[in-house]
């Protein structure tokens, strides 16, 4: 059955005193070796936003990044990413633009890329975009992002597809029952994509709007997301595109960053530059279609779980065939 919420309570580990968790009915993420390291689920709330106009965003989590790391610790692979289990400042700072201009995504195909706990997304659906689709390599953020959107009241979100729902082998639960959640009001339709940055040509297509945060952090991944960001506009015509309705502008499109002033500034200036001149991205057939036409910048103070302060920025890139 799908899990619901319970009223039993945690303080996040590390967390200031406001940042309680409320843990869903018996909901885990699976895995071979939960007997004994459960990954517990859990519902949170983050405010987007100033104080006059703030929105809440319920997310569904697990208790830390440290509980995630045991796991895959004990599957075998230390080195595998957690981070998608933390609210990033970042994704906090494009909800919050999403809820004071809704008109960005409003009506429009939206993708979130390394969408981890899914606030931008989230965001996203509860204005009124067309449709949302949460991408991520880990399957079980996926699934995070999906019961999220139910947490804040959209209707129309759809389970995992099952080829992506099963990791290391165990089916992952389905999507909770979040009975004292009004509707709202969103007609958004969201769906989940296991998408990894270094696979571009796998990617979906047809999308209006991209939002992602804190992905530039290797040269590397700087030429992957270059890639792949272009593409995004393509309509591929796969499921995606045609199944609600292609990119109404072919090839054109808005991506919006987000990330922390300073972090990787070589990095920034390389993905700058390859948006300016796909022709430059390693190995991009596309590069000479479509480019950067105008860049928007600003400065947000934002709050994550923790209620730790943190200054982003947020940039708007709008992008066009030549």
């Amino acid at each position: 059955r799908a899990p619901t919420s319970s009223a039993r309570r945690v303080e996040r580990r590390g967390a200031a005193r406001d940042a309680t968790l409320t843990r869903l009915d018996d909901a885990t993420l699976p895995h071979p070796h939960d007997d004994h390291v459960r990954l517990d689920v859990y519902v949170g709330a983050c405010r987007c936003g100033r104080a006059s106009d703030a929105r809440d965003v319920r997310l569904v989590l697990p208790e830390s990044e440290e509980a995630v790391v045991d796991v895959y610790a004990a599957l075998g692979r230390p080195n595998d990413d957690p981070h998608w289990a933390d609210l990033w400042h970042g994704g906090v700072a494009l909800a919050t633009k999403i809820f004071e201009t809704p008109e960005l995504v409003r009506g429009k195909r939206v993708i979130d890329l390394g969408c981890g706990l899914g606030i931008a997304g989230i965001a996203a659906a509860m204005v009124g975009a067309r449709e949302v689709v949460m991408t991520d390599r880990e399957e079980r953020a996926l699934w995070c992002a999906l019961a999220g959107c139910k947490a804040n009241g959209v209707r129309d979100v759809r389970e995992m597809p099952a080829v992506w729902n099963a990791p290391d082998d165990c089916a992952l639960p389905t999507l909770p029952v979040f009975d004292d959640v009004r509707d709202c009001g969103s007609d958004c339709v969201v769906r989940a994509a296991k998408v990894d940055w270094f696979e571009p040509e796998l990617a979906p297509g047809g999308f209006d709007v991209a939002l992602a945060c804190d992905v530039l952090y290797t040269p590397d991944a700087v030429d992957a997301i270059a890639t792949l960001v272009l593409r995004l506009f393509e309509d591929d015509g796969g499921d995606g595109g045609k199944a609600i309705g292609a990119s109404s502008s072919e090839g054109e499109g808005t991506f919006m960053l987000a990330d922390p002033p300073g972090r990787f500034p070589k990095n920034h200036e390389r993905f700058m530059s390859l948006m300016e001149n796909p022709s430059r991205i390693p190995g991009f057939d596309g590069g000479g279609r479509r480019s950067i036409v105008r860049v928007t910048s600003s400065i947000e103070e934002c709050l994550n779980l923790e209620l730790e302060t943190m200054a982003v920025k947020l940039s708007t890139y709008d992008i066009a065939s030549r």
